[in-house]
């Protein structure tokens, strides 16, 4: 008994972080791609917790996704709580390592 009550603080705990962090992502109307981008990231978030993944690394996850089906779609996020890096300064810098190694 004294397991399932250590999984089920777990279950708990995590559930809590969760909650706290999908706050720094705001609601879109109902049926968006914002409000998938919300649900998508509990469900990242969920499995990146248990995989040892930053909350930063499951939002890129959950975006990715979404970017799949909506090229266009432009989230919404606290970029002061998720740290994800522009996707033109990974390409500027992918670019720029490209050029160093053929030299």
């Amino acid at each position: 008994m004294l397991i399932e009550e250590e999984i089920s603080m777990n279950k708990e705990m995590i559930n809590k972080i969760i909650k706290f962090e999908v706050k720094y992502i705001p609601k879109g109307s109902k049926g968006s791609t914002q409000n998938k981008l919300r649900f998508y990231y509990v469900a990242y978030r969920r499995k990146g917790i248990a995989k040892g993944l930053s909350r930063d690394q499951c939002l890129k996850d959950a975006i990715d996704k979404l970017k799949k089906d909506h090229p266009k779609f432009e989230p919404m996020f606290d970029k002061d709580f998720f740290k994800i890096p522009k996707k033109d300064f990974l390409q500027k810098l992918t670019k720029r390592i490209r050029s160093l190694t053929k030299k």
